[in-house]
């Protein structure tokens, strides 16, 4: 099944460590996951520093910016409950969501891509 995760990672608070260091070894972590149980990882894109708009409380820290990751991957349900429980407690990251680019049978029954984004024929 094709999974998109976007998370927002939290910045180092240690003076002269590179600013995308926990990015880099969340994503690192996170795509050792996927492949040793059979998964493939398609995309993973760093779409840079971003401030957020209001302070972040997560694991006794206050976070006001963070970077902001978007990684597109295949894997079984089994995997994606272990990645979601990985999200939950790893305090790198300050929020996180996930998308499921799964087509249902419905969908696939229907003879157009017309029909598929409008619902109904014409």
């Amino acid at each position: 099944m094709l999974y998109e995760l976007r998370a927002i990672i939290r910045t180092p608070k240690l003076f002269g460590q590179k600013r995308h260091a926990d990015a880099k070894a969340f994503c690192e972590n996170l795509g050792k996951l996927i492949l040793n149980n059979r998964g493939v990882v398609r995309q993973i894109e760093n779409n840079g520093l971003l401030q957020l708009q209001n302070l972040v409380r997560k694991h006794g820290e206050y976070f006001f910016e963070g970077y902001k990751v978007t990684m597109l991957y295949d894997c079984s349900p089994v995997v994606h409950q272990q990645i979601q429980a990985n999200l939950k407690n790893d305090p790198r990251v300050l929020s996180s969501k996930e998308f499921s680019h799964n087509v249902t049978l419905k969908d696939k029954a229907k003879k157009t891509s017309t029909e598929r984004v409008y619902g109904a024929s014409k």
